[in-house]
């Protein structure tokens, strides 16, 4: 879809409603009153609240998909797949709101094709460090399954405040740490 500056101005209105106020305080004519735009703006460029939340959960998704690939480059081999685990959590504990919404298929559009293509993204990042060794595609992907399920569960668990009394501390940098060990052992074997 062609990213119009009304349609841009909207999506960046609706992320700071969405870090302000969280995904049940995001009203159409809020976004539009924060974008400067009539309160029909964002039924046009989006039909409906579920339509303005799928776009931004897939502009979400594909900003995720570049943190991540951006952190595996120029990064040896074996420590990729840690890399990228490490990114996604800190991707996720940056963006809480964001992260949140990204996951709630009851406030996204099902089938949308954009969302699918930015979430397939962002997999495939994964799916493509963990088949770096060689591995059968099958394999890979369920390496990559088994450390998206980590990493993603190490950022509810620290963004929820589950994880700090289990090691020690709520800092997110130890969560990182935690996550780059798990990841460096799930990660796909390098021989």
């Amino acid at each position: 879809m062609t990213d119009s500056p009304g349609r841009r101005a909207l999506l960046t209105a609706a992320l700071a409603e969405l870090e302000e106020h969280g995904r049940a305080g995001i009203s159409l004519r809020a976004v539009a009153r924060r974008a400067g735009v009539s309160h029909a703006a964002p039924a046009h460029h989006f039909s409906d609240r579920a339509g303005l939340m799928t776009a931004l959960a897939a502009d979400g998704f594909r900003d995720l998909a570049r943190s991540v690939r951006a952190a595996g480059e120029g990064v040896p081999g074996p420590q990729v797949f840690a890399a990228l685990g490490h990114a996604y959590i800190e991707w996720g504990l940056t963006h809480p709101a964001l992260f949140d919404l990204m996951f709630r298929q009851g406030e996204l559009r099902g089938g949308d094709e954009e969302l699918a293509a930015a979430q397939d993204d962002a997999f495939g990042a994964l799916v493509a460090a963990a088949g770096e060794d060689g591995a059968p595609p099958r394999h890979a992907s369920h390496v990559a399954m088994a450390g998206w399920a980590l990493a993603h569960g190490l950022v509810v668990l620290a963004r929820d405040g589950a994880l700090g009394p289990r090691v020690g501390t709520t800092d997110d940098a130890a969560t990182a740490e935690l996550a780059h060990g798990l990841l460096t052992v799930l990660g796909p074997s390098r021989s």
